[in-house]
């Protein structure tokens, strides 16, 4: 009896030990796991441009770090223990995880193009680095997602020196730059799809590059660009030629509607230029400051004297009656020391931050309708962007939303990098934030939806 119960307990012994040795939490005895792939979404659909970041652990890894590598659709683009795989462009992905003759594969679909709605704030990068191109960050308020370089992250080259201003049309995108491929860029003039941001093709012209092109508009297969000496006419293959009168043309940003330009002067004036020539002149009290769409189907102009006989107009967009419709003129300075308008329209309701050198800049918001004027936000309050005090082509409005899209940066020099791109709503509520996601910013741009 005694050896019997002696068996038993021996038994026992045995079975609870094999137990031991399979039970995955007993670090002592279990052997590592050879080769094991983690990601930082389980997701199997994703989204263009999203990061998922992936890492390799395992025995193989520990052993040989430098023998680990990482394929996508058959080719080889990593080595190491992590991996960040950025999916450029719609399609089918196969990640491949190799260390030796052991494989680990994840599988990526991007359904459909992500830059069919949202915003896209171009950034001209600084202007005497050696290393910066202009970059484009992409702002999608619903899905609470700020993007930075995403024309990089599609086509994996930069785009142009010092990137001034784009222009939608054509389901395409255009992006002009003054520096065209200095500092490894693309060059003057970038073409890519709009939805997708993938290149279509690169112009480039040294004489143009000379005359500093720095504002565009496209209408059907014409491309305006103003630069240092008028604005200049031309296609997607070149042929650009000075346009007659245009030559005080000034360094601000144009407006479209229909087949007509809009383009203010050094001099007072207002053209309306449509094909090759300018069929209309208008003349202002002060210089422009700024251009907009007004929701009629007209134009919205800001004129200022350096702060002073601060005036905003409703302009008559009509080629046979071309005139100022109403004006209105306000206290609050409507001076513009950038190149972005320095009104941004909602309705009736235009918005504008009031940004002299070196002060604090508040945003401003004037009722057309009721000519009352009042301070939207003052951005020097700490649930904003308290330390970023210098305006720079900063301001934007969804014509559609009324959000309001802001990209400050703390100041000149340096400081430039330390920046915040947020919007809000119109009540003044943080809808989305993230920092250091711009570069002396040229221009906010609105995607055009159907």
């Amino acid at each position: 009896m005694t050896k019997k119960i002696l068996w038993a307990s021996l038994a026992l012994v045995v079975a609870f030990a094999s137990c031991k040795k399979d039970d995955p939490n007993n670090n002592g005895s279990t052997p590592t796991e050879e080769l094991k792939l983690t990601a930082s979404t389980d997701a199997e659909k994703v989204q263009q441009i999203d990061k998922i970041e992936l890492t390799a652990s395992g025995s193989r890894v520990t052993a040989a770090p430098d023998q680990v590598a990482w394929l996508v659709n058959g080719k080889q683009v990593a080595k190491g223990a992590k991996y960040t795989f950025i999916p450029p462009l719609p399609g089918n992905y196969t990640v491949i995880l190799r260390a030796g003759n052991r494989e680990i594969t994840r599988k990526y679909t991007v359904a459909e193009p992500r830059f069919t709605k949202g915003a896209f704030l171009l950034n001209e990068g600084r202007g005497t680095d050696d290393v910066e191109t202009g970059t484009l960050t992409y702002v999608d308020v619903k899905g609470k997602v700020i993007l930075d370089s995403a024309y990089i992250h599609v086509n994996g080259t930069k785009l142009g020196h010092v990137c001034q201003d784009l222009a939608f049309a054509n389901e395409k995108i255009y992006i002009i730059s003054q520096n065209g491929k200095r500092n490894g860029g693309e060059g003057l003039l970038t073409i890519a799809k709009a939805n997708t941001l993938e290149k279509i093709k690169v112009f480039n012209d040294a004489t143009l590059e000379a005359k500093d092109p720095t504002h565009i508009a496209v209408i059907d297969s014409r491309i305006y660009l103003r630069a240092g000496d008028g604005v200049y006419l031309g296609t997607e293959d070149g042929g650009f030629k000075i346009i007659a009168g245009t030559e005080k043309a000034q360094k601000l940003r144009m407006a479209t509607i229909g087949q007509r330009v809009f383009v203010s002067t050094s001099d007072k004036k207002l053209l309306m230029i449509q094909g090759g020539q300018v069929v209309q002149t208008l003349a202002l009290d002060e210089k422009a400051t700024g251009l907009a769409l007004a929701d009629d189907g007209n134009l919205w102009v800001s004129i200022s004297k350096d702060g002073n006989n601060n005036q905003i107009l409703k302009v008559s967009a009509d080629p046979v009656d071309f005139k100022i419709l109403d004006k209105q003129t306000i206290t609050p300075s409507l001076h513009n020391y950038t190149t972005a308008s320095v009104i941004q329209p909602y309705g009736n309701s235009l918005y504008f931050a009031v940004a002299a050198w070196g002060k604090p800049v508040s945003i401003q918001k004037y009722d057309f309708t009721a000519k009352t004027n009042t301070l939207f936000v003052n951005l020097q309050e700490s649930n904003y962007a308290s330390e970023m005090k210098t305006y720079y082509n900063s301001l934007g409005v969804d014509p559609k939303t009324g959000y309001i899209y802001y990209a400050g940066i703390k100041g000149f020099g340096m400081d430039y990098k330390t920046n915040m791109t947020f919007v809000l709503d119109p009540q003044g509520n943080v809808l989305v934030k993230k920092n250091n996601t711009n570069s002396f910013p040229a221009g906010w741009y609105f995607i055009p939806t159907k």
